[in-house]
Formats: C-alpha cells, structure tokens, sequence
C-alpha cells in the first residue's frame, strides 16, 4: 500500500474570542485526519492570548488510494478550569492540498483559513503549511511481492495433537524458505518414534487424580 508522506506546521491564529473575560485564555489545536472510520489525531502545546502562534510541526501518513476521501481538520480549543471549549474549528480535503502543493517544491505552502465556529460564524483566522513529500512504497522481499508495512499482530495456532502453541515469527526483511514456518505462526507436523508405536500423552483433568489398581496377590 502506497502512502504520502504529509508534512504539517500548524502556525498561528488571530483574532480569536475570550470566552473568559477575566482571565488570559491558553489555547491549543487538535489536528485530525479523518478516512472515514480511521482517525488519527495530534495536538498541539498551549499558547497565550488572542493571537496565539505555535509553530509545530506535525507529519502523517495519506494512504495514496485514500486521499479523495480523507479530511484534514483543525479544532481550536481554549482551556478552563471545567473543561476545554471548542474556539471553532478549519476543515480541508485532502485532495485540496495535493492540488496548490503537489510536493515539487522545496518549502512548505502556507495558507490561511477562516476558523469557523458550530453555527458557521467566523472566529478569526488560523494559517498553518502544508507539503506532500515522495511517495512511499512497501518493502518487498526476495520474491519481489510487495508485504503490508503493519505486520499482523501475534496469532496462537493449534497444532494436531490440540495443544495450543506460540507462533513463530520471520524477521522482517528475510524471505521464509522451504522446510521453514511461514509468517503468522505454524507448527511442524508430529513425528513418530521409531518401530510404529506412538506415545499417548494421558490428560488430568481439574481436581482429578488418577488412581492405580493395587496388584493381586494371588
């Protein structure tokens, strides 16, 4: 799977509101990119007053197949002592950034937005910048297939006998050979002492014990 890298410098803000008369306001931004269901979410440190300026830099991963669908947005926040409150929020298709800064350059874009509260109204105005960097492809391994960059977490396999086992995992980077287990956990098959006769392993259940007849004495 084919990911943009996107690099992110959340700059300043003006002109916001003080929902606190008395009191200097702190105000912060939580950075989100949103593909449906997926979001990942950042956030940025606090700053003083009206015209706050951060300068973080913040970098995530655009699926390449996604970015029609993925939304880029930013929630300014302002702390109080009974919770934080929302100041207004900026949100922007992806596929808007890709287009006034393809990567070509060297320097990121800057742009300035309109913050927007709940009920549309204008809160001030919120710059940050913006720039995709090359493209970047999968690791592939000696059989030249291309393997997913989040390996499948550990898998507990059952092996013939019905014991339950820990799974094998191949370092990534080194391709399995045959005769190997295979990525994701297997077992060998059992094997067979010589002359044919194989060993039964005898299970005691839970509070159970097993008990010998005595020998006869006759």
């Amino acid at each position: 799977m084919d990911y943009r890298p996107l690099d992110i410098t959340v700059i300043s803000a003006s002109g916001l509101d003080n929902f606190l008369c008395f009191f200097r306001m702190r105000v912060y931004v939580v950075v989100s990119l949103m593909n449906g269901n997926s979001i990942v979410e950042k956030k940025t440190h606090s700053t003083h007053g009206p015209n706050p300026k951060w300068n973080h830099r913040i970098k995530f991963p655009v699926q390449e197949k996604a970015i029609n669908t993925t939304t880029l947005l930013f929630v300014l926040k302002q702390h109080r002592i009974f919770g934080c409150k929302d100041i207004g929020e900026v949100s922007i298709p992806v596929h808007e950034l890709l287009e006034t800064n393809p990567g070509s350059g060297t320097t990121e874009h800057v742009v300035d937005y309109q913050v927007q509260s709940v009920r549309g109204k204008s809160k001030g105005t919120f710059t940050f910048s913006h720039q995709f960097r090359e493209k970047l492809l999968p690791a592939r391994d000696g059989t030249g297939t291309s393997g997913s960059n989040h390996p499948p977490g550990p898998t507990y396999m059952i092996n013939q006998q019905g014991m339950t086992g820990y799974p094998y995992h191949s370092p990534q980077g080194y391709v399995n050979y045959p005769g190997t287990p295979q990525y994701g956990g297997a077992w060998y098959p059992p094997t067979t002492p010589p002359g044919g006769y194989a060993y039964t392993p005898q299970h005691v259940g839970y509070n159970q014990q097993l008990h010998q007849q005595p020998k006869s004495t006759d």
